[in-house]
């Protein structure tokens, strides 16, 4: 299962266009340690597999390899709205020029 997990972390991370860096400030956990997900040295505990299919929108099966279903899912079972989903996918220097530019 590993193999899955670590490719489809890295897919999914690329396809939001974030770094590593960015995924494990989400995860507030240092960005070495989510460099040995993708590397797949190191597998995630269960909540934060969660929280990365929450990042990600899509299911932990998905992750896993268990489903090649890569559909969006919510884990409070609501939609997010445009701007939560906004907020999820902006960096946080990203952020900071947005709140800028509406601010001024």
């Amino acid at each position: 299962m590993k193999h899955y997990l670590k490719d489809r972390l890295k897919e999914q991370r690329t396809k939001l266009g974030l770094t590593q860096k960015e995924i494990a400030d989400k995860l507030n956990i240092g960005s070495t340690s989510y460099q040995r997900y993708e590397n797949g040295t190191r597998e995630p505990k269960l909540d934060t597999l969660c929280q990365l299919a929450d990042i990600f929108e899509t299911s932990t099966d998905y992750l896993l390899g268990r489903s090649n279903k890569n559909v969006p899912t919510y884990s409070n079972g609501k939609k997010e709205d445009k701007w939560d989903k906004l907020g999820s996918v902006l960096s946080l220097s990203e952020k900071e020029k947005v709140i800028k530019a509406l601010t001024e």
